[in-house]
């Protein structure tokens, strides 16, 4: 049964402003809007491509209840990072809703994603994922900009506000195999990494052919933050 409040509501609020805070003394402002509309204007500025279908207003059916993005803008204006985060109530289990949900976005934009097998391997922690989930995509920032733990902070504060806005169950997010194996899924707060979770004969991004999912549970974000407002406070101390 899904919990109903936040272990640490504080805290959790603490270290997101932590973050922000952190962001904003390397001197990027930090944007978080429920337009979706801007979010595919802000895609295409920065990436030159709309948004994946998970988040195109055309076929998702989000509403701003729903859905956040997130964009980190230069001292310049220019965006250099953006995120987007969407929550779905899973009655069944992830394993069972992905593939179905997945192929029906995508073919509702006139885009063919053909699959190699119908359902993720067995024993697959998708089978026990369930509830109030939240999606984790349209993840970029810009490999010019140099700062250090920009990647980090950026997808952690995205994270730690989805957490506040829908208390989910676990938060999870789609990846290809360059940035699963690179760590960087780990850096973000990701405590479960899982390749071949779809894996498609036919697909509109070819480099997603074999995708890797990524989760973090309720606990395991509580624990986060738990570590989070650790180094702060010793930092502080010194």
């Amino acid at each position: 049964m899904s919990e109903t409040c936040i272990d640490d509501p504080l805290g959790t609020v603490k270290a997101a402003m932590g973050i922000a805070s952190e962001l904003e003394q390397l001197g990027f402002a930090v944007n978080v809007s429920s337009n979706i509309n801007d979010l595919n204007t802000a895609r295409i500025a920065a990436r030159n491509g709309p948004v994946t279908p998970f988040f195109d207003p055309a076929v998702s059916g989000l509403t701003p209840d729903r859905f956040f993005w997130m964009a980190l803008k230069s001292g310049s204006g220019s965006i250099v990072a953006l995120q987007a985060f969407r929550h779905d109530y899973v009655d069944t289990s992830l394993a069972d809703w992905a593939p179905t949900y997945h192929i029906g976005l995508y073919m509702r934009r006139n885009e063919i994603c053909l699959p190699i097998r119908a359902a993720p391997s067995k024993n697959s922690i998708a089978d026990r994922i369930r509830g109030r989930l939240v999606y984790h995509g349209e993840f970029w920032v810009d490999a010019h900009v140099s700062h250090r733990n920009l990647f980090e902070k950026f997808s952690r504060l995205g994270i730690l506000l989805g957490v506040i806005k829908w208390n989910p169950d676990a938060i999870w997010a789609l990846s290809n195999k360059q940035m699963a194996s690179h760590g960087h899924l780990n850096r973000m707060g990701y405590t479960h990494l899982e390749s071949g979770f779809l894996r498609w004969q036919w697909t509109s991004e070819p480099e997603h052919q074999i995708e890797w999912v990524s989760v973090a549970e309720r606990r395991s974000i509580e624990q986060l933050v738990s570590e989070m407002r650790s180094s702060d406070l010793s930092r502080n101390r010194t």
